[in-house]
C-alpha cells in the first residue's frame, strides 16, 4: 500500500467508550538498531584491548596479528559498496515515506514519527560509516581528534621535536586514554621507539596503521620489516589487509605474491598473481603479460582452465594490442578449452585476415569463410575447430581440403590433425575424421604415434567397420601396451566376433610380474573370460594375482604357519615375523606392510572382488583344487582390503585347509572362532573331522584348558570324551560318559559306552572278556531303546530301524557272535522305509550291511552266500 494514501486521523478520548479506549496500546518510538550497535560494540572492544596493551595488563592485541579465513578470500570490495549503496537507496525510501505519512497526521503522531526518522538517520550515519571503512578496509571510523584532544597532540609533537620524549609519551597516553580509537598518538609513539625498542615501535605503528589505514606505504613498510626479521605469515597478514583497503593496488598484490612464492605456497601465489593482473596499468604490459602466462600455465597443468582462461582474458583486456602470435595462440587455446569458440572467432577476424561470411551480422549462422594461403598452421587448425564447433558441416569439405593442402603432414603438425580430427568426433563426423586421419596412419615419412592409431579405431568402431577397427586397436596395444582402454575394446570386439582365445590373449598385462603394478579390472575381466572358456588352472591362478596384489606373497610353510599364528584375519604381528624372516627392518618393513592405492582407473570395488572370490572357492572345490583354493584365501586374508568380511573368510579358510589336509594351520584359525562362541555346535563338529585327520599334541592340550574355563558346558564334556576314544584312551572316555549319559539319556551317549566295552572285549590283557561283552551288549540295547525313543519309533520298519540293527549287528559282530550278528544284519537289509529310499545316498547302509555278512559268510567257507552279498548290494 502507498503510505502516501494513509492519512492519521486525531480522536478525541471522550467521544470513544471506555471498552474501546481500553483496546488501544500506546506505542514506543521505533528505534533501529543492527548496523549501529554492531559498530558501537566493535569499538569499545577494540578500544578495552588497546587500553589493556598500553597499561601492560595484556598482551598485544591478537586482532592485529590474527588472519581470519575470510580475509585471505579477498572480496571484491566493489560489490560491498554497491550492496551498501543499495541498502542506504532503500533506507532513504523508507524515510521519505514515513516522512509523508507523518506530516499527514496531528502533532501527537508526528512527534513518534519523529523520533523514527531520528533513528533512522542515526541508522544512515552508520550506514555510511560502514561504507567508508569499506573503502578503508575496516579501519578507522573517526579520522580526527576533537579541538582539545588535538590541542595536546601538537604539544606532545613539539615535545618530541624539542627532544623531550618523556613528556611526548606522557601526552600521548593521556590522549590514549581519553581516545583510544584515535591514531596520531600511537604515530608519535612509534616515532618515540623507533631507535629504542624496536618491538615496541612495530607494535604502536601497527595498531596506529589499523586505525588509520589509508597510508599504503606504512603498510608496505611494516610487511617489510616483517619480512627482515623471518615472520613472513605476519607479512602476509598485512599485506592481505593492505590489499583491502587499496583492492586496485596491483603493486601490493605483486608483493604478496612473491612473498608467498617465498613461503612456498605456489597455488596461492598464482592465485594472487591471476587477482593482480586485471588492475595492472597498460604501460606494464610486460609484467602484466608475463604474469598471465605464468598463472594459464601453471593452471593448466592443473586441469584448471577457467582460472588459466581468466589470467589470459584479463591480459588481453589490459594489453591485448601487445600479443604476440604465441601469446594469442595460446589465448584461443584456452578459449577452446573452455568451449568459447564464437570469441575465438571474433579474434581471429580482429587479429587476421580472415574473411567470413555470415547472416545478419552473426557468427552462428556462417554462410562461406576464405581462408589465407598464408596463414599460421596453429590458427588454420583452431580456425577449422572453431567451425566444426558452430555447426557449419557445410564447410566440412573445404576445411578437410585446405588443411590437407595447406598443414604439411610432419611430426609437429600432427597434433594439430588430431584436434580437428577429435572436434569430428564431437560432432559425430567419424567419416570425415577418418580421411584427415588417413595420410597420417598410411604415410611413410612419420612414424604414426600410437593416439593417432587410437583416434582411428574409435571412429572405424563408430561406424561399424568392426574387422578394420580390430586392426587398429591391436596396433595401439602394440605401441602402447599400457594403453588399457584399448585392451578392453579390442577384447570386447574380439568376442563380438566369437574369437574368445584372442580375446583373452588381448587383455593380458605387459611387464606382469616383472614389477609392474597390476591393473585390477584388466585382471577381474581376464578372469571372467577364462571363467567361460573353462581354463579352470589359469582362472585360479590370475584370481590369485588379483586379490593377492596388496597382500605379502608367503614364499614356505614356515611364513604360512606365522601368518596363521593368532588365528585372526591380517594378523599385523604374523607379518612382521614374515618380514624379518625374509630380513626386512625398520622402515622397509613399515613402507612394505603399507596398503598400496588403487589406481582410478581400476574402478573394482571390494564387493565385486569379494564375489569373485567366492566363485574361485566354488569352482576350485568343485574341480577339488584344495591347494590352489588354500593359497587364495591366504591372498585374501593377509591383507586389510577385505575387513568387513573377516567373518567370512575365516569360516572359509578353514574349510580350505582341512580339505587340503591341512589340519594344523586349519586348527589355529578354528579355536578363535571357539573361543568367541564355544556353544556354536557345527564348530566342534568341524573340530572332530579335524581331530581324525590331524596328530597334533595339541588337540588335549587345548581341550583340557578350555573345560577349565567351561567346565558345564555339556557339548565340551561329549567332546573330551570323543577325543578319548578317538586315542584308544578307553578308560578316561568311559569316565566321561557315564555321568553324561546319567545325566541326559542320549543314545549316542550309550553307543559310544557299548563300542568302549566292546574294544575292551577285544584286548589280549583283559581279565573279565565275557562281562566286557555282556556290558556291550547291554549298552548297545540300551542304545536301540533311547534311539527308538528318541525317533518316536515303535516298530522295526520304522525309519531309524535300519541303523539300530546294523549297530548291534556290529557289537555281535566284533564279540565273534556270528549267528547273532547275522540276524540283526538281515534285519537291518530287510528294513524299508519311503525315507530311506529317496535320500538311499546319504541314509542308506545296505552296502555296508552286505559287506559285513559277505565277510562272515567268507569267514564260515559259504562263498556262494558270500558271493550273492557282493554282486546284489555292493557292485558298481
Amino acid at each position: 500500500m502507498d503510505t502516501s494514501d494513509v492519512v492519521i486521523e486525531e480522536i478525541d478520548t471522550n467521544a470513544v467508550s471506555e471498552s474501546e479506549l481500553s483496546e488501544f496500546q500506546e506505542t514506543q518510538p521505533l528505534k533501529v538498531v543492527g548496523i549501529y550497535d554492531e559498530v558501537v560494540t566493535i569499538e569499545e572492544d577494540e578500544g578495552s584491548l588497546i587500553k589493556k596493551f598500553i597499561h601492560g595488563e595484556a598482551e598485544f592485541p591478537d586482532i592485529y596479528t590474527k588472519l581470519e579465513p575470510e580475509e585471505e578470500e579477498e572480496e571484491e570490495e566493489e560489490e560491498d559498496i554497491d550492496d551498501i549503496s543499495e541498502t542506504i537507496n532503500e533506507r532513504k525510501q523508507d524515510k521519505r515515506d514515513l516522512s509523508e505519512a507523518s506530516t499527514s497526521g496531528k502533532n501527537s503522531k508526528a512527534n513518534s514519527a519523529k523520533c523514527n526518522t531520528t533513528d533512522l538517520h542515526i541508522e544512515d550515519d552508520a550506514i555510511n560509516d560502514r561504507k567508508s571503512r569499506l573503502h578503508l578496509g575496516g579501519g578507522r571510523r573517526r579520522p580526527f581528534l576533537n579541538a582539545a584532544l588535538q590541542g595536546l597532540m601538537g604539544e606532545a609533537n613539539l615535545s618530541f621535536a624539542r627532544g623531550q620524549t618523556e613528556m611526548a609519551e606522557k601526552i600521548c597516553l593521556e590522549i590514549i586514554r581519553q581516545d583510544p580509537l584515535a591514531a596520531e598518538p600511537f604515530f608519535t609513539l612509534a616515532h618515540i621507539y623507533e631507535s629504542r625498542d624496536t618491538e615496541k615501535y612495530l607494535n604502536f605503528l601497527t595498531i596506529a596503521v589499523h586505525l588509520n589505514p589509508s597510508d599504503r606505504y606504512q603498510w608496505i613498510r611494516i610487511a617489510e620489516m616483517h619480512i627482515s626479521q623471518g615472520n613472513l605469515q605476519r607479512a602476509r597478514l598485512y599485506y592481505t589487509r593492505a590489499i583491502r583497503v587499496h583492492f586496485r593496488d596491483y603493486d601490493l598484490r605483486l608483493r604478496k605474491a612473491r612473498l608467498l612464492e617465498m613461503m612456498g605456497e605456489q597455488n596461492a601465489s598464482m592465485i594472487t598473481y591471476l587477482k593482480m593482473i586485471r588492475y595492472v596499468p597498460p604501460e606494464r604490459d610486460e609484467l602484466c603479460l608475463g604474469t598471465a602466462k605464468n598463472v594459464a600455465r601453471h593452471f593448466h597443468a592443473l586441469n584448471k582452465n577457467n582460472l588459466a582462461l581468466e589470467a589470459m582474458q584479463n591480459a588481453y583486456e589490459v594489453c591485448g594490442h601487445t600479443f604476440s602470435l604465441e601469446d594469442l595462440n595460446l589465448y584461443m587455446e584456452l578459449l577452446i578449452l573452455n568451449k568459447q569458440h564464437s570469441t575465438v572467432l571474433e579474434c581471429l577476424k580482429k587479429r587476421t585476415d580472415l574473411h567470413l561470411e555470415t547472416d545478419n551480422g552473426n557468427n552462428l549462422d556462417l554462410v562461406w569463410c576464405v581462408i589465407p594461403d598464408d596463414y599460421l598452421p596453429d590458427f588454420r587448425a583452431k580456425l577449422c575447430v572453431v567451425l566444426i564447433a558452430l555447426k557449419a558441416h557445410h564447410l566440412l569439405g573445404y576445411l578437410i581440403q585446405n588443411v590437407h593442402e595447406h598443414i604439411p603432414v610432419v611430426n609437429e603438425r600432427v597434433d594439430l590433425y588430431i584436434d580437428i580430427a577429435e572436434a569430428l568426433m564431437q560432432e559425430h563426423k567419424y567419416a570425415e575424421a577418418i580421411s584427415l586421419l588417413r595420410p597420417i596412419v598410411d604415410g611413410d615419412l612419420i612414424d604414426c604415434p600410437p593416439f593417432v592409431w587410437l583416434r582411428q579405431a574409435e571412429c572405424l568402431r563408430h561406424l561399424n567397420r568392426t574387422t578394420e577397427a580390430i586392426d587398429s586397436y591391436a596396433k595401439v596395444v602394440e605401441l602402447a601396451p599400457f594403453c588399457y582402454e584399448a585392451k578392453f575394446t579390442l577384447s570386447a570386439l574380439l568376442k563380438q566376433q566369437g574369437r574368445h582365445v584372442e580375446a583373452v590373449k588381448a587383455l593380458e598385462q605387459s611387464g606382469e610380474g616383472e614389477g609392474q603394478p597390476l591393473h585390477a579390472r584388466l585382471l577381474y575381466e581376464r578372469c571372467i573370460m577364462l571363467q567361460q572358456l573353462g581354463k579352470i588352472d589359469e582362472f585360479l591362478e590370475v584370481g590369485c594375482v588379483l586379490l593377492g596384489r596388496q597382500s605379502i606373497k608367503l614364499r614356505t610353510r614356515e611364513e604360512m604357519l606365522a601368518a596363521a599364528n593368532g588365528g585372526s584375519c591380517y594378523n599385523a604381528e604374523g607379518l612382521k615375523v614374515i618380514l624379518q624372516m625374509r630380513n626386512i627392518i625398520g622402515d622397509e618393513a613399515e613402507k612394505a606392510l603399507e596398503i598400496p592405492k588403487s589406481s582410478p582407473a581400476d574402478n573394482l570395488t571390494i564387493h565385486d572382488e569379494y564375489q569373485l572370490f567366492l566363485e574361485l572357492m566354488r569352482i576350485g572345490f568343485y574341480h577339488r583344487k584344495f591347494s590352489a583354493i588354500e593359497r587364495i584365501c591366504f591372498a585374501v586374508v593377509t591383507t586389510k582390503r577385505f575387513g568387513i568380511y573377516h567373518a567370512d573368510l575365516l569360516r572359509i579358510i578353514i574349510l580350505s585347509c582341512y580339505f587340503n589336509d591341512d589340519s594344523t594351520i586349519a586348527f589355529s584359525y578354528l579355536r578363535e572362532l571357539i573361543h568367541k562362541n564355544a556353544p556354536h555346535i557345527p564348530q566342534w563338529n568341524l573340530l572332530s573331522l579335524m581331530i581324525q585327520k590331524g596328530q597334533d599334541l595339541r588337540y588335549h592340550r587345548y581341550i583340557s584348558r578350555l573345560i577349565s574355563r567351561q567346565p558345564v558346558a555339556r557339548q565340551m564334556r561329549i567332546f573330551i570324551a570323543h577325543y578319548h576314544l578317538h586315542c584308544s584312551s578307553f578308560k578316561y572316555a568311559l569316565n566321561v560318559y557315564a555321568p553324561i549319559l546319567k545325566e541326559y539319556q542320549q543314545p549316542i551317549v550309550a553307543l559310544c559306552i557299548a563300542v568302549i566295552f566292546n574294544q575292551i572285549s577285544l584286548q589280549k590283557k583283559i581279565l573279565r572278556k565275557c562281562a566286557a561283552v555282556s556290558q556291550a551288549v547291554m549298552f548297545a540295547h540300551k542304545y536301540a531303546n533311547l534311539r527308538r525313543i528318541d525317533a518316536n519309533a515303535g516298530d522295526n520298519n520304522s525309519a531309524v530301524s535300519q541303523e539300530i540293527n546294523y549297530n548291534i549287528g556290529r557289537i555281535y559282530h566284533q564279540a565273534n557272535m556270528m549267528h547273532l550278528a547275522v540276524e540283526y544284519y538281515e534285519k537291518a537289509l530287510a528294513c524299508h522305509h519311503p525315507l530311506i529310499e529317496e535320500h538311499s545316498k546319504y541314509l542308506s547302509l545296505k552296502q555296508e550291511i552286505a559287506f559285513n555278512l559277505h565277510l562272515i559268510y567268507k569267514l564260515n567257507g559259504n562263498l556262494t552266500k558270500a558271493r550273492h552279498y557282493l554282486y546284489e548290494y555292493c557292485v558298481v
